[in-house]
């Protein structure tokens, strides 16, 4: 994606869908903008960070592939493909996702630093690059390298 995302630019493509009658894609972008104006009521009003939008892509996101999990285990093949395709729409508002190599670098450059604690690692991982990463993946890695570490 190459403009950043913006609650005008998720509004701009729902109007380009709906002209198209693309309705999955019309289905996803009205529940994304929906979620988008349900957090800025709980923020207080005015317009939310990228960083927050990119936030709320990855909990929908989620959200499909729980759903699509639970379908899968219930035989529903029809709703195992929607949400399948409900976060693929979703995956084009998405950052791009580091890679383990690359959380694995960036980690060890940091231990090496001295920074030798999991807490201090994640939030650093958190700070830097917010949302492009897999949380579970990138504790396992930094678990791994940590007792790697430890064990020399």
């Amino acid at each position: 994606m190459a403009e950043e995302l913006s609650e005008a630019l998720l509004r701009r493509q729902l109007q380009e869908a709906m002209k198209q009658r693309a309705m999955p894609t019309v289905y996803v972008l009205r529940g994304l903008l929906a979620a988008v104006a349900n957090r800025r009521i709980e923020a207080g009003g005015g317009e939310l960070a990228a960083s927050e939008l990119s936030a709320l892509v990855q909990r929908e996101a989620r959200k499909r592939e729980e759903a699509e999990e639970f379908a899968r285990r219930a035989g529903r093949d029809d709703l195992v493909a929607q949400n399948a395709a409900e976060r693929a729409l979703l995956a084009r508002y998405l950052p791009t996702m580091l890679a383990d190599d690359e959380v694995a670098g960036l980690v060890q450059g940091w231990i090496a630093e001295g920074v030798t604690d999991m807490g201090p690692l994640m939030a650093r991982l958190k700070e830097q690059h917010p949302g492009r990463y897999d949380g579970k993946r990138a504790s396992e890695i930094v678990r791994g390298l940590l007792a790697r570490h430890s064990g020399r």
